[in-house]
């Protein structure tokens, strides 16, 4: 039997055209228009003339609560819809977080001030009907990549406020973030007027990522994380040496790759995964009966994965040693955690808590050191014992190195929770 080349590629052609088409068909989830009852400003009436949002709901075994609007690039030319749109709101769900992508307006269809009319409408939306998406309203984060960045960062550092007295129930909700997340853009200043306007809410904590290979966005990023620190507002900045523009996800990357799981390990630590309110911790970390010279106290939850991992740090600059306290911002949630003591060193003496540590660096630093105190300071240091003294970190999950299970704790709630550790090495 023979088979006409012609006809088999005509085929194939075919089959090539049609398969994206119907697959994408089947997979694009519904739109939901953001203004059903027409879009303000709208100069036509095809599907760019309608600003819409697209749901990617986790299934509700995995979900969270948690929630991010996603705003493609594109240069406000174009959309990168799928790269900086669909695969981020694919890795999102997979790990229990509600994604929307947001269709915004485009030139020369709209201008940036429409753009960013629908950027904030698109989380007034959200929130509006987070029951009828089973999300909380409280944890909306925002991730924008190159222009969709711009878009998400003056969400995140200038909400707009919600209208009680509106007829329309989306414009009574605030179009606030949470958390931004913003992959190789920021806004021009000039947008954003002073952070630490007393009259603006506060702005929201921030995730950044970008190339130094990208240097049109890493100068305006590195601005933008100075300005976040300088304001106070909690901020970690990721700027990797190699990476064009436009990388997305960058999934498959072995070293820009690694960013997306960066974020996600801050969003947790963030506690934006867990709807329970965050508590204070303190507590004395002992070894072998000794106050542990130098390491941390590691707590990881055993019933909620969405909630964060604690670590108290025993550094020993205070007057009590063994001593570690986390503050209810970054403290653990209530529920049960395994607990477990890392210990950095055998021997280790602080010189923030000697007194002759300090008075000689107070003395240096103001000028008055003299002769004699400077031999002084040298002669103690020759004689102090600096040598290693352990051969790498130790690890204590249990109390006694026989015992049968893991040390657990419980964290209370609606208070600050003090605990002592202790554990033997034999």
């Amino acid at each position: 039997m023979k088979i006409s080349l012609r006809v088999l590629t005509n085929s194939v052609f075919a089959l090539l055209i049609l398969l994206p088409n119907s697959l994408q068909a089947a997979n694009h989830p519904t739109e939901i228009l953001l203004w059903p009852n027409g879009v303000p400003g709208a100069s036509g009436t095809s599907d760019e003339d309608k600003p819409a949002i697209y749901p990617y709901l986790p299934d509700d075994v995995k979900n969270t609560g948690a929630v991010i609007v996603i705003f493609p690039g594109g240069g406000f030319l174009t959309r990168a819809t799928d790269h900086e749109g669909v695969l981020v709101a694919q890795w999102l769900k997979s790990r229990g977080i509600a994604a929307f992508i947001v269709r915004y307006r485009i030139r020369p269809i709209a201008s940036m001030t429409e753009s960013l009319q629908d950027s904030h409408r698109a989380v007034q939306v959200v929130r509006t009907h987070a029951a009828r998406f089973h999300i909380s309203p409280e944890r909306i984060g925002v991730i924008g990549f190159s222009a969709g960045a711009e878009l998400a960062a003056i969400v995140g550092l200038k909400p707009i406020d919600g209208k009680p007295a509106a007829s329309d129930p989306v414009e009574r909700a605030s179009s606030r973030a949470h958390f931004m997340i913003l992959a190789y853009g920021s806004p021009n200043p000039s947008a954003l007027g002073t952070t630490d306007d007393a009259a603006s809410p506060a702005p929201a904590p921030a995730f950044l990522f970008c190339t130094a290979e990208d240097t049109g966005h890493l100068t305006g990023m590195i601005n933008l994380y100075a300005r976040l620190r300088q304001s106070n507002v909690p901020v970690e900045a990721h700027f990797f040496v190699n990476g064009e523009h436009g990388v997305g996800l960058a999934q498959g990357d072995p070293v820009l790759g690694e960013w997306p799981d960066l974020m996600f390990n801050w969003i947790r630590a963030g506690g934006f995964l867990a709807e329970k309110t965050r508590v204070g911790l303190r507590g004395i970390a002992r070894l072998d009966g000794e106050p542990l010279p130098r390491g941390a106290v590691v707590l990881t939850p055993l019933d909620s994965p969405e909630a964060p991992s604690v670590v108290g740090y025993v550094f020993n600059t205070g007057p009590t040693l063994g001593q570690f306290a986390v503050p209810q911002g970054q403290g653990p949630t209530p529920g049960r955690y395994r607990i477990e003591i890392r210990q950095y060193a055998v021997r280790w003496a602080s010189s923030s808590r000697d007194p002759f540590f300090r008075s000689m660096t107070q003395k240096s630093r103001n000028g008055t050191l003299t002769e004699a105190e400077r031999q002084e300071w040298m002669d103690f240091v020759r004689k102090r014992d600096l040598s290693p003294t352990i051969d790498d970190q130790r690890v204590f999950r249990r109390k006694h190195p026989k015992d049968g299970q893991d040390m657990t704790i419980e964290i209370q709630p609606d208070r600050e929770n003090e605990i002592a550790v202790e554990v033997f090495s034999r």
